[in-house]
């Protein structure tokens, strides 16, 4: 088992110092009132306060097809002490942040620190941590005000997760309990959270509850192991309260939007999520060019470009990879690309969604957390089977990787100072886009 020590605090107390080093700049930008923030902050429902009419308008009612009371009560408290003081409000979404990052780290080491060298848990754990913290995807979850929802839900699943390690370790009843009020808890803040279930089953098989790692020898004793009949049985109560609010969510969508935004056939959009999985992925690793808003490709009723008939074709293979991968009982590529498989699927197309856009960085928030862990997982043991100057230069590629997503990640903050500022470069791209096809079609 992971030990208390120093070097353990001054992991947090780095984490929680580059969150603040990229990300100080969102404090100092206005309400982005031409995207979201206009409505979604700046409301009624914040204005009127703690009165017993308008707590029961907010946690009974869909406000414009959303429902996320948690966050909404949270507006109420920052306005009823600084009013609309943009710094107080964009401050909310940078503490959650750090709080997320702190609680990557700890998540990563009670998850794996148990059957793992602690050295190595806990640089694994303090790099995925620090991936999460400075990545530039994160940036429209933190300086985006209306967008806090998500670090919001992510706080509580995370430690949902945490607990549910706890549970497993100690068996005691109050920990389950305290996994489903998280859970109930998160889906206050959003929708997206009715994957946890599924999550909960993943983290079974990765602390050897599951049959499933024949060939696992740390957790080896069968007796600690239970059928997927009992695994399924355990989580009925978070199965059924996510059925009940994937239902409520779905009735109460916004049939004008979902006609507009999302009426592509399922043909296409089975091409989007392939497409979307790609996308998501090589930002991950190289991010470039961002922006807060990626337009589908063609509007609905129009052809799809041919050149994105290649990702189906990409994507293909990753079902196998998973199934050739779970048979040889590899922890590390289960736990990394079933997280961010689980925690991305509704927002990959295969259920119609009321975007208007194809991809977005707020989505990848927390799935992030999976691709980002199988970095670290095999950097660090490549790292650890080298020698003399080969760990030095490991060390300085690694060092300017993360200083590159920390400077850009730095440099996007600033796009969002307002609506004028932010919009202007999809502008501009779209312009070039129109004028491409004048000159061409």
């Amino acid at each position: 088992m992971l030990r208390k020590s120093s070097s353990d605090r001054l992991l947090y107390a780095i984490t929680v110092t580059a969150c603040l080093l990229v990300y100080v700049p969102v404090v100092f930008p206005d309400f982005q009132r031409g995207w979201d923030d206009g409505w979604e902050v700046m409301n009624m429902f914040t204005v009127l306060g703690f009165t017993p009419e308008n707590l029961k308008t907010v946690f009974t009612e869909f406000y414009v097809a959303q429902y996320s009371p948690f966050n909404s009560v949270i507006y109420m408290v920052i306005y009823a002490i600084f009013g609309y003081s943009p710094a107080a409000f964009h401050l909310y979404p940078l503490l959650l942040h750090i709080s997320n990052s702190c609680l990557v780290l700890l998540f990563i080491q009670r998850l794996f620190g148990k059957n793992t060298n602690a050295d190595t848990v806990r640089r694994v754990a303090f790099i995925t941590a620090l991936l999460f913290a400075v990545h530039p995807l994160q940036v429209e979850s933190i300086a985006w005000i209306s967008a806090s929802k998500i670090p919001l839900y992510t706080f509580f699943t995370l430690l949902a997760m945490i607990t549910w390690i706890k549970y497993v370790d100690t068996g005691k009843i109050r920990y389950y309990v305290g996994v489903f009020v998280l859970f109930v808890f998160s889906y206050g803040c959003k929708e997206q959270t009715v994957v946890l279930p599924f999550t909960l089953l993943l983290l079974d098989v990765i602390l050897c509850r599951s049959s499933l790692l024949v060939g696992e020898k740390a957790g080896d004793n069968a007796s600690s192991r239970q059928s997927l009949g009992y695994l399924l049985l355990e989580k009925l109560p978070f199965l059924l309260f996510a059925f009940f609010g994937s239902f409520i969510m779905y009735v109460n969508q916004s049939a004008t939007a979902i006609a507009e935004w999302a009426g592509y056939p399922f043909h296409q959009r089975i091409v989007f999520t392939c497409y979307s999985l790609a996308d998501y992925f090589g930002k991950l690793i190289i991010p470039a060019k961002l922006l807060y808003m990626y337009p589908f490709p063609m509007a609905p009723g129009r052809e799809l470009p041919v050149h994105f008939h290649i990702y189906p074709v990409i994507i293909c293979s990753l079902p196998a990879f998973i199934i050739k991968t779970v048979k040889r009982s590899h922890r590390p590529v289960i736990f990394g690309l079933l997280f961010y498989l689980i925690n991305m699927i509704l927002v990959l197309h295969l259920v119609a969604m009321s975007r208007p856009c194809i991809v977005a960085d707020r989505y990848v928030y927390l799935g992030s957390v999976g691709l980002f862990f199988m970095a670290a997982w095999y950097g660090v043991s490549w790292w650890q089977r080298q020698k003399g100057r080969t760990r030095k230069w490991a060390i300085a590629l690694a060092l300017c990787y993360m200083l590159y997503l920390g400077g850009y990640a730095h440099y996007r903050t600033y796009a969002w100072k307002d609506s004028a500022t932010l919009k202007k470069e999809v502008y501009e791209l779209l312009d070039k886009e129109l004028l491409k096809q004048y000159r061409y079609e």
